[in-house]
Formats: structure tokens, sequence, C-alpha cells
């Protein structure tokens, strides 16, 4: 059947646990330090979530397009039958993840977010030969390389972002994710039509 490579979850999953893993290593605990949910409902009384508290929290908070790869070719050579073969090319985006230690005690908060800035500090590009994997079977993610930078926004920029989300400002700290690639995978490959005919128009000045 047909299925979207490389999800965004998959992708967030392999952050989530190389982080969760790196916090561990420096103050081992039981349990996850890091979580994916989305920390606008944890102070919500009808759309509370659990396990978020005293958790570092990734929070989806912006998708973008990165427009230099956007002009992508939509034929492409099949290798197995060496035929030409018309798919739309995947998609390349940018994530914007907001990292929040939701801890009640305001010195483990910021001790965490300390941990979170070290880590990335340290580790800014995932790729699958060199970060550690933690997947469902059957995930279509195979091969991934996208880099982790920082994000400073400013004052303004801050409390609108909280505004949208519904909460009171959170130790925090922004990373944009470059560059996830989403493609849709169908059943069956669409033949690429054969060229026949080429059309020149010259044009002297």
């Amino acid at each position: 059947m047909p299925r979207i490579q490389d999800t965004l979850i998959d992708v967030l999953q392999i952050v989530r646990h190389n982080l969760d893993t790196a916090i561990d290593q420096l103050a081992p605990a039981p349990g996850d330090f890091v979580v994916i949910s989305n920390i606008a409902f944890a102070e919500n009384p009808t759309l509370k979530t659990p396990g978020v508290q005293d958790k570092v929290v990734i929070t989806l908070v912006k998708t973008e397009e990165e427009s230099a790869l956007k002009n992508q070719p939509a034929y492409h050579r099949n290798p197995v039958s060496n035929s030409l073969e018309y798919r739309n090319p995947p998609i390349f985006l940018n994530l914007y993840l907001l990292m929040t230690a939701n801890y009640g005690d305001y010195l483990i908060a910021l001790t965490q977010l300390s941990r979170v800035i070290g880590y990335f500090q340290h580790k800014r590009v995932f790729t699958d030969t060199d970060a550690e994997v933690q997947l469902p079977p059957g995930s279509p993610v195979v091969h991934f390389d996208f880099n982790v930078t920082l994000v400073s926004p400013s004052f303004e920029q801050t409390n609108h972002m909280w505004s949208i989300l519904g909460g009171k400002h959170l130790p925090s700290v922004l990373y944009k994710m470059q560059v996830v690639q989403m493609e849709y995978v169908p059943d069956t490959a669409q033949a690429a039509p054969i060229i026949e005919t080429i059309q020149m128009q010259e044009k002297l000045y």
C-alpha cells in the first residue's frame, strides 16, 4: 500500500531518543527525561496531557518548506529496470522545535534546559551513520541527514509564541531542524512519457 517516507514523528523520535540518552548519561534516573507532546495542553484543565510534568517537552511550533531545494526533477531512472519513472519530487522541510523544561522546581528546570543547550552545542548534525535510532518495526526511515541550529526569537516573538500556546512562559529554547525530507511513495510507479521531439527556439539580437 502507499506510504509516507520519513514521517514527522519518526524524525522527532530520533531527536528525542538521542537527547534523552545524553541527559540520562549526565544524571542517570529511571524513566524518560524527554517526551514529544504539545506543551500548550500542559496546564489546560480540559486538555491536560498526562506524562509531561517534570519532563523536557518537544513541541513542533512551526513547519516551513526549504525553498533552496524546491526545484527538483520529477523524473528519475529505476536502477532495476533502467526505465524512466515519473514521481513528484520529495518535499524538504524545516521544523521549528520548542524544547520546554516543564518542571515545578525552577532550578531543576534551568538545569535541564542547560543540558539540552549543551547537548545540541555538542551535536548539531544527525545522520543514520552516527545517531542512535530507536524506531518501531516497519518504520520507513532508512537514511536521514539533518542538522539542528539554535533560534533566538525577540522578546516580542517569544511573547507572541507563548500567547498562541495559551500558557505561561516556561524555561525553553527554540531550535530549527534542517532539512527533513518527506515523500509519498505510491504502490506502482508512473512511467515517464517518452521524449519524441525536441523544440528549440533561438533569438538573435
